[in-house]
């Protein structure tokens, strides 16, 4: 070992045949420990896992920080004493040696103490940026209480891991929040953040994908390397299915994006429990990823962001109404009602759209009639030119959507319509009847709701044959495909057919799946024709205040019925 030491030295004298080891390699050892192993005093700079490596100062610069002990042995500019540590390109004993030194570090010498106070923490990367001090937190989201206690209780993991090992319970790394887009996936995670008092790198998956095999490995490796110098930290990766979809389909596979997710899950498998780094993931398609990536002891937690139910909207409208001047009896019911099925990022741009609207009508106050004309053009779509209708194809389209609007306000097993709207000047669609959903059991239909949505989507076109005989429109279509397509799954797929249930592939099978078709959408277009036949009189009626009203609510038909039609009140369809 000696004349290791002595050849080195050597070494250091000509330059030109080796490389002075550097800059981020550079290593340091406590020379008590060296002079023990290797009999000579060696110092050098040593890169520290946590932060930069760290430079030596002059005698004279930060005197009073440097340690007692340490003092008169620091040349100006210059590392303390000792030797230079030099190494020929290839020399197989630098990593061996790199190792020793680094076993030989004593975490409570003054030396690591300085090195410690004085080494400044990375704060980017080539390819990635670390936030820091965000101001958000969980109060910053509306609603979501169920979802937010999840994930304050991974923020007392994160902060107080030592508390659990008492229990024997293992840290979860991870996390994916998987849902629909809008819903505040990212915005959870920034909350997160701020709530641990964590740095916080947010990445793109997308950002990791090459075409040269190996970049994108590298910049996991730099990403998690990054972490680690900024712990704790939580790596919040969007659109995880980019990088982290299945090795299973040959088509979509290649080489870069194969490697790229091996080097993530062995970066994942690498840190420890305690490292203080939490991985935190956003999908729009969990059922792309591969299952390697969603193991337990990789993503180990997996949490659904769905559409926000109806506290959860009150409160996202309670947060996006501030700040905007609206009527002081603005109907919240109605309001809730009309965003029902709206992600949280459609409603800020409701609200948004709604004040804009009343801004270009030289209103300073947003109205609620702004909301739901904001609201129409995101159902029909809009165009700048109103379209040009004859009366007489304004009173077919009026009587159109009446037919669907009476059938879906008599059937009661229907949800009840909440308004009709013309709009002419839609690109598709320049009437539309909107109904109430409900959000109880929504996932789960009986076998009358089903039939009873047959009947209101025939409801228009039976309304047409009655008024005008065979002179209909092409406005049923796309409600003529619906209708079979619902009557199909009926029969098929939920089996709720009178004479079938499952039925297998052959051409019996497709004969008598036909046949039953048929006879449901008899049935419910008899259906539609008895309730229209009974309520004529009230659609001619109504059609002339729909036409110059433009819009028609649930509450003004109703009225008409108990005072001038009651015999529709007690009808029982």
């Amino acid at each position: 070992m000696n004349n290791l030491i002595i050849s080195l030295v050597f070494l250091s004298i000509t330059f030109s045949n080796g490389f002075i080891f550097s800059g981020h390699n550079f290593i340091r050892a406590n020379s008590q420990s060296i002079v023990n192993k290797y009999n000579t005093r060696l110092f050098q700079t040593r890169r520290y896992p946590y932060g930069n490596s760290i430079g030596i100062p002059d005698e004279d610069e930060n005197e009073s920080e440097i340690p007692s002990g340490m003092r008169g042995r620091l040349p100006p500019g210059m590392p303390p004493s000792g030797v230079r540590i030099i190494f020929k390109p290839g020399d197989g004993n630098m990593e061996e040696f790199i190792r020793k030194m680094n076993e030989d570090i004593d975490e409570n010498d003054p030396w690591e103490k300085f090195a410690r106070k004085n080494t400044a923490k990375k704060t980017s990367s080539e390819n990635f940026e670390v936030f820091k001090n965000t101001d958000l937190n969980f109060t910053n989201i509306g609603g979501y209480e169920n979802v937010k206690k999840e994930l304050m209780q991974c923020s007392d993991i994160l902060i107080n891991h030592d508390k659990y090992k008492k229990f024997n319970v293992r840290t979860p790394k991870g996390l994916l929040l998987e849902g629909p887009p809008g819903n505040g996936k990212t915005l959870l995670a920034k909350c997160f953040s701020g709530e641990t008092n964590s740095s916080f790198i947010p990445v793109s998956s997308s950002e990791f994908q090459e075409k040269y095999v190996g970049v994108g490995a590298s910049r996991v490796r730099d990403l998690f390397e990054l972490a680690k110098d900024n712990k704790p930290c939580i790596i919040f990766m969007d659109e995880i299915d980019a990088l982290g979809r299945s090795r299973g389909d040959q088509k979509e596979s290649n080489a870069e994006r194969d490697s790229t997710l091996n080097q993530l899950l062995v970066s994942l498998d690498g840190f420890k429990k305690s490292e203080g780094i939490f991985v935190m993931c956003a999908t729009n398609r969990m059922d792309l990823l591969d299952n390697a990536l969603l193991r337990p002891g990789r993503i180990d937690k997996k949490i659904y962001i769905g559409n926000p139910d109806y506290k959860t909207r009150e409160k996202i409208i309670d947060i996006h109404l501030k700040g905007k001047p609206h009527e002081s009896k603005i109907d919240m019911p109605m309001l809730l009602e009309m965003t029902n099925g709206m992600s949280g990022a459609e409603i800020e741009n409701l609200l948004n759209e709604a004040m804009l609207t009343a801004l270009r009508s030289d209103r300073e106050i947003m109205l609620l009639e702004d909301i739901e004309h904001v609201s129409g053009r995101g159902i029909a779509g809009y165009q700048a030119n109103e379209n040009i209708f004859s009366a007489d194809m304004i009173r077919k389209i009026a009587i159109h959507e009446l037919g669907h609007a009476v059938t879906g306000l008599l059937m009661k097993d229907h949800a009840k319509m909440s308004r009709i709207n013309l709009n002419l000047w839609s690109p598709k669609s320049p009437g539309y009847t909107v109904f109430e959903t409900s959000e109880i059991d929504t996932n789960i239909f009986t076998k009358e709701k089903l039939f009873a949505h047959l009947v209101v989507l025939l409801g228009g076109r039976t309304a047409e044959e009655i008024f005008f005989g065979g002179s209909v429109t092409t406005g049923a279509s796309k409600d003529l495909e619906q209708t079979y397509a619902l009557a199909e799954e009926m029969i098929c797929r939920y089996g709720i057919g009178e004479n079938t249930v499952n039925p297998v592939n052959s051409d019996k099978s497709k004969e008598l799946v036909d046949a039953e078709i048929k006879a449901l959408i008899k049935s419910a277009s008899d259906m539609s024709k008895y309730i229209i036949k009974q309520s004529k009189e009230l659609i001619e009626d109504l059609t002339d205040e729909l036409i110059k009203e433009k819009v028609l609510k649930r509450e003004t038909i109703e009225m008409r019925i108990y005072r001038k039609f009651s015999n529709l009140a007690k009808l029982d369809v």
